[in-house]
């Protein structure tokens, strides 16, 4: 199976076990599934698919030597996610803190699928493959470097600012060393973690991107307060989910989503607004490699990364106090 992929360019995938889950229905159904949520209906250049990254993560970890296991595991990694992806952790904010809805059911969609009768087929175990502790380049706590990580921010950047040879530079930057991504020299290392803090702030935490996720939140929760929405319907794509809102009839919710196009505008006024809301805190302290072989984070060799780290947390944090001005 050749694969043509916007990062990392043609890849050629030959192992039967990965094609076969390529083609899984958990896995084809994220096709269907936006990764900016909302804000496809109101900025350009949201056209990442939950597809789209999985599969790329699958690459960047066959690109970097991981073994097919941990290929797999990135690749079914976000095979529980709802529709509108993290929008739906603003509908369930009250006992969600960390904005991870869809992990909670990520053994269950995966076991109830034709998932493990694949990997049966192919020899691997299940239960190893759901255990996210056995795959130290998939994932790491923030503000640690991982495939996920890597993979979702380069992706954004070019989905925004279209390919340049700073991804490249990046990609050949990233090294494994004692079981973990670190990169190869300091000046590339504060390079990225300050274009991600960048991301951070004018994309995934730019205040009308998180306006547009609890505007559609909002519709979302209303929805399943009247049931014209349930729990099953979150599982399927945002096309199933935004068709069942919009046949609602239900003035509130078709209110809501009439905000969701290119024309809102909304200010940040702590003294007049509409509703108070904030994304997840992110952003990334690398570690990479001396000349001498030991390791550094960022912030130890660069103290201006440190302040720069202790104004987004206060950015972040604070959150957004949105007043619709119009739509």
């Amino acid at each position: 199976m050749e694969i043509k992929d916007r990062v990392y360019g043609i890849a050629e995938i030959k192992e039967p076990v990965l094609i076969e889950l390529i083609n899984s229905k958990p896995v084809q159904r994220l096709k269907g599934i936006n990764q900016a949520g909302a804000s496809q209906y109101a900025i350009e250049g949201k056209t990442v698919t939950r597809y789209e990254h999985s599969v790329g993560v699958m690459i960047l970890l066959k690109n970097i030597g991981a073994p097919v296991e941990e290929q797999i595991a990135g690749l079914l990694h976000d095979v529980p996610h709802t529709a509108f992806s993290h929008v739906i952790d603003f509908v369930f904010k009250k006992n969600n803190p960390d904005q991870e809805f869809h992990e909670m059911f990520h053994e269950k969609i995966i076991r109830q699928s034709e998932i493990p009768a694949i990997l049966e087929k192919y020899d691997f175990k299940i239960n190893m493959i759901l255990d996210e502790n056995n795959f130290g380049l998939l994932e790491k706590k923030l503000p640690d470097l991982c495939a996920d990580r890597i993979d979702y921010t380069l992706r954004d950047m070019i989905a925004r600012e279209g390919f340049s040879d700073k991804i490249n530079e990046y990609i050949s930057k990233f090294i494994v060393h004692d079981g973990e991504i670190i990169i190869k020299n300091k000046e590339t290392a504060k390079k990225f973690a300050e274009n991600y803090m960048r991301i951070d702030e004018e994309i995934w935490s730019f205040p009308k991107e998180i306006a547009l996720f609890q505007i559609l939140a909002d519709a979302i929760k209303i929805a399943l307060e009247k049931k014209i929405l349930n729990e099953n319907d979150l599982f399927k794509d945002d096309l199933h989910v935004y068709t069942k809102l919009k046949e609602s009839g239900n003035e509130r919710i078709l209110k809501k989503l009439d905000m969701l196009n290119p024309n809102l505008k909304i200010i940040d006024d702590p003294k007049n607004y509409d509703f108070h809301t904030k994304n997840k805190l992110r952003y990334i302290n690398p570690k990479f490699i001396n000349p001498d072989n030991s390791t550094n984070k960022v912030s130890e060799k660069f103290s201006e990364f440190s302040i720069r780290i202790s104004e987004h947390i206060k950015l972040i944090e604070r959150g957004h106090f949105i007043r619709i001005v119009s739509y």
